[in-house]
This record gives structure tokens, sequence and C-alpha cells, in this order.
């Protein structure tokens, strides 16, 4: 019995039993979309935040008070730490010569007025004139604020795609006023759109020279300074020279901790890593336990079909059927149920992906190698289910088969 005729009886067996095989790819089905849909909504997260986190730079990091905070005691130490402000930038520019660039950064959300509209929760940044080309930002019109600018504390600002639409969507903002709190800034350039990041606009953004911030809002929040290394490899040097000087000036004993915390785009990315880790295995785990349902109710389908069609196997066996024929043609069919159930999980975890990534700010990314993968899993469970029940039909003695009522 050649491979084409066996497998032709083994997908005519699934067809005449067709409630029966679609009940069986159930867990199947359930195993695979779930693991298409999650992983690849955690493949797009990740394709997404390592497009925002590389915007920050290979050569570049931030000192700030908290930096990465991964526990509730990391959290009350970094709040008893003091405050970084403009004369800790001015003494790491003035000290490390061997940084390319350095200037600080604040933040918080202000409500923004232009032109008689309101746009209530605009993340205004006071930063340094150097900062666009430290964390990627790109102009659509205009220019950003200069050096001489920002050390008089001109009241200029850049803004970002969404402030354009919301205050000025009919006229040219370049040159208009807009109000932060009250504070009139001229505009003198606009950002490239950027989008959004887990349902948070990055485009609701107003930046102004950070003396201008200091002048309009007070001097209460920590500044974060950015310094930026000539290259990747010397950003080792550069990083231990600025935390000599921050040590230093912080009256640090050489025994103790940093009194502040070191970002880098290497160590967002690891902790970005660890989070979507434990969802990865996660999934594996629901997974895996819907794969073993589905697994052994497919085998127990497989023994069953095997106890029916026990005369079927003697006749095929006394018409000089060989072992190797039944063996592949009942592992057939256990590898036809699990494909179809892979092939119908893939549909709908693809579908489940898009809806997810529609209706929240969770993007999803389906690739070529997560589709591959849940086929391969779906197949080598057929392989696993369908092994003993093949097996066992295949060492069925004939004479004894042909008995069977």
């Amino acid at each position: 019995m050649i491979a084409f005729e066996v497998s032709r009886v083994a997908l005519r067996a699934l067809r005449t039993n067709a409630l029966r095989t679609a009940l069986n790819v159930l867990g199947i089905v359930i195993a695979v979309a779930t693991m298409i849909s999650v992983i690849s909504l955690i493949t797009g997260l990740n394709d997404y935040a390592t497009s925002v986190i590389g915007r920050l730079g290979p050569s570049t990091f931030v000192v700030a008070k908290f930096g990465i905070i991964t526990s509730r005691e990391g959290f009350l130490e970094a709040l008893k730490r003091k405050n970084y402000d403009e004369a800790d930038v001015e003494a790491v520019k003035r000290l490390v010569p061997e940084a390319r660039r350095v200037t600080g950064r604040v933040f918080a959300s202000h409500p923004v007025w232009g032109e008689g509209r309101r746009l209530p929760n605009a993340i205004v940044i006071g930063a340094g004139s150097e900062i666009p080309w430290m964390i990627g930002l790109e102009l659509d019109d205009g220019r950003f604020f200069t050096e001489t600018e920002e050390q008089a504390a001109r009241p200029v600002a850049v803004i970002g795609a969404e402030v354009v639409d919301e205050l000025f969507p009919h006229v040219d903002p370049i040159g208009r006023t807009i109000k932060v709190e009250g504070r009139p800034f001229r505009v003198v350039g606009t950002l490239v759109r950027q989008g959004e990041l887990l349902g948070q606009s990055q485009d609701s953004l107003v930046a102004i020279p950070l003396p201008a911030y200091r002048k309009a809002f007070g001097k209460r929040s920590s500044i974060d300074i950015f310094v930026e290394s000539p290259t990747p490899e010397a950003r080792p040097v550069v990083e231990d020279a600025v935390r000599s000087v921050l040590r230093a000036r912080r009256h640090t004993r050489f025994d103790a901790d940093d009194p502040f915390g070191v970002i880098t785009a290497q160590s967002l990315e690891s902790l970005w890593s660890s989070i979507t880790f434990l969802a990865f295995t996660l999934v594996t785990v629901i997974s895996s336990i819907s794969l073993v349902v589905g697994g052994v109710a497919i085998m127990n389908t497989m023994f069953a079909a095997v106890m029916e069609r026990t005369r079927e196997i003697g006749i095929r066996k006394a018409m000089g059927a060989r072992r190797r024929d039944l063996l592949l043609q009942f592992l057939v069919e256990a590898v036809a149920l699990t494909f179809l159930g892979g092939c119908a999980g893939v549909g709908l975890g693809w579908l489940g992906g898009q809806i997810i990534s529609a209706y929240s700010p969770f993007p999803a990314l389906l690739t070529r190698g997560l589709v591959t993968s849940g086929l391969t899993v779906a197949t080598a469970a057929g392989l696993i289910a369908g092994w003993l029940p093949a097996l066992r039909a295949s060492r069925l003695d004939p004479v004894e088969a042909l008995r069977a009522e």
C-alpha cells in the first residue's frame, strides 16, 4: 500500500466521523489559538518597545533620582534621595569632558491653550537645547530652540502633532502663541508624528527650555541628567566619570550605594524582556494544559477507532498490508486531526490578536515563524497522541482481527 493510498484512507475515515473529529480537535484549537494570539501580542509589543527604547540610543544614558524601580523597598529608598538641579547638570558638563553632550530634563502634565482651544493633559517637557538629538525628536516644521534661548529662559516652544491638531487645526502654528497654565510661549517648531505607546499619545508634547520651565513652574521636581558619550564603546567610561562627580557632590561614602539610578537602553530592554518572559511562560503553561487535554482526547479516540475497525484492519492485513502501512495510516489520521486543529487555532489566534489590537493599546504582530511554531506544535501533539494507537493497530493478529464482530 503506497503512502498516497494510506493517506487517502486515513482522511476518508476522518470525514466519515466529522462531528467526532471536530470535537476531538477542540483542545488543540484552544491551545494553538491561545498561543498565537498572546504571543503575537507579545511580539508586537516587543517590536514596538524596541523601536521606542531605541530612541535613547546606545551611547546615551540617563542619571535620575529614581532610575528603574522594581520594588516597593526600592521606591521608598529612592524617595529619600536629594533632588538633582541645574547645578548638578552644570557640574557634569564641566567635570566630564569625555561626554559629547550633557543636558537636563523635567516633565509634567499641564493643560495647554491656543487660539481659543484647550488640550487638557499635554506633557510639557523642560529640557536643554541638545535633547532632540539625544532622544530622537524629529522636526516636522520650524526649528528647535537654541542654546541662547535656553540660557536666556526665552518663552519658546516646540509642539507635537496632537497639540497642532487640537489647538491649530486650520492654521500654521509657527509664530503663534500657546499658554501653559496661563503662561505664554511662542511656537518655533513642530514635531513629526510619533503615534501611541500602550494607549498613551506620544504627540501630546510641548518642549520648552529647561530654565523657562523652572521659572514658570518652580524647582520642586528633580532634574533627569541626560549624558551622551562619543561612541557606544566609550559609554562605560563616561558613566563612571559621571558617577564619580555626582557621588562626590552628594558626599556619598565609598561603600554606600549610588544616590541615583542609571537608565540605559539596555537596562530598559532587560526590564521589558523580564516582563514579557513572565507572560510568555504563563501562556506556555496554559497552552500546554490545553494540548495535553486535546492529546488525551485524540489518543482515546484513536484507541476507540482501532477497536471499531479491528475487522477492517484484519482484512487489510489479509490482503497484504504491512505493519508499517497500518502504522502510517493511523498516524496520518492523528496528525491530520491535530494539523486541522492547528490551522483553525492559527486562524482564531490571528483574529483574536487583531481584535485585541483594534480595541486596546496593545499591538499584535503575527510572524511566519509564529505560524510555523503553532503548526509544528500541533503536528507533534498528533504524532505523540497517535503513536500508541497506531502501534496497537499495526500489531493486531490478522486471524484474530478477522474474527472480530
